[in-house]
Parts: structure tokens; sequence; C-alpha cells
């Protein structure tokens, strides 16, 4: 009791609801729980999507581009006639630009359309080492919103049985169903959000450095002087 000052009222204005609130406060394994056997499969996938997404992330954006200028050096040695002196600037290019630079400079006093062919030949190659693993990443976008539903018809076809056998007076017994309704389908858009936005994130970066190798290539044609 406070005799002079101020001092702290013991009231609950909620009349215990308050107290009631703080101790339904589940912890993130209790809430996890309630999901009952769909949250399992779905905590899988998010896993390995989330592995697999910081393996791409690191493999794809660590792919390296030549310098402003390379491309235009070799060029320039290859119109000048010095064909050694363009292929050992083809061999210090970085990334995987560098073999298929390599491989126009070997032909390039082939045709242009064999030049062509062996360059595509090479970005062929290379598209399906960036590309790999992403249809998982995809897969799991389009598959945990589809396992939390089927865990949210799971909750409630177990509702339904504890009603035909409590009834609908006693919601306690009904709690469990509709919390293994609920958290499936919530855990389902978590695990599936991020992975369609790493998955878009991913493919972008992939397309991107293809893109550049195929603006190369036809640079690499365009700019020799030589006409077949």
């Amino acid at each position: 009791m406070a005799v002079n000052g101020t001092g702290i009222l013991p009231i609950d204005p909620t009349l215990g609801s308050a107290f009631a609130i703080a101790s339904q406060k589940l912890t993130l394994w209790e809430h996890i729980r309630q999901g009952g056997i769909w949250i399992w499969p779905i905590l899988t996938f998010a896993f390995l999507a989330f592995a697999t997404s910081m393996f791409k992330l690191y493999e794809i954006y660590s792919v390296k581009m030549p310098r402003t200028g390379a491309l235009h050096d070799i060029l320039a040695a290859l119109n000048a006639g010095r064909r050694d002196e363009a292929l050992e600037l083809a061999k210090s290019v970085q990334g995987p630009a560098r073999e298929m630079l390599i491989d126009a400079v070997e032909h390039s006093n082939e045709s242009k359309e064999l030049i062509e062919e062996v360059m595509y030949e090479r970005m062929l190659e290379l598209q399906p080492r960036l590309e790999r693993m992403l249809p998982f990443i995809a897969v799991t976008a389009a598959t945990a919103p589809l396992m939390g539903l089927l865990g949210t018809v799971t909750g409630m076809i177990n509702t339904f049985k504890l009603i035909t056998i409590f009834g609908t007076g006693d919601a306690k017994q009904l709690s469990s169903g509709i919390s293994e309704a609920l958290v499936t389908t919530e855990f389902g858009l978590i695990v599936a959000i991020p992975s369609l936005i790493m998955h878009a994130l991913l493919s972008r970066r992939a397309q991107s450095v293809m893109a550049n190798m195929e603006r190369m290539a036809v640079a690499f044609v365009n700019g020799l002087s030589r006409k077949n």
C-alpha cells in the first residue's frame, strides 16, 4: 500500500480474462505441433527449399562476367591478324564466357555461321547448370499451399467427427481440429511466398547471365571485319 505519493492499484479490469489469454500463449514448437501430421511435410519442403535457395543464390550471383572492353580487345587483335594474342586475351576472360570466346577465336577462320553454332553450343551447355534445382523451388512454392489446404481439410474432418460425438456445446473439444485446419494453411503460405519470390529472383538472374552471353556472341560475330 502506498502511504505517500503514487502506487500500483491491484485491480484487473478484465476480471481475469487477461491472465487467461496470457496463459494460452504457445511456444513456436507447440504452435507447430498443433498442425497435425501434414505440418511435417511442409516443414521438410521448407528446409530443402531454403537450403537449395541459398546454394543457388551463391552459385548464380558468383558467376563472373567479362570486364568491360574485353570483347573489344579480342576483336581488335583478331581484326589486326594477331590471332595468338586474341586467344590469350580470351583465356584471360573470367566466368563462363571464357570457354565460349576461346572456341570463337579458335574458329575465327571459319564461316560466321559456324562461329555462331560453336558459341551457341557453349551457351546450351551453360544453361542447364544455371537452372538446375530451380524447378524444385518452384515445386515447393506450388506444393506448400496445397499441403496446407490438405491439412485444412483433414482438420475440418476431425472437427466434424468431434461435433458428431460431443456436439457443439463445448468449444474446447473442437479446438484441436480447428487448430490443425488453420496452422497447416498458415505454414503452407509462409513456405510458399518466400519460395515463389526466391524462384523469381534466381530465374531472373539466370536469364540475365544467358542474355549477356547471347549479346556477347552476337557482338563477336558482328565485330569480325572479315565477310563470309
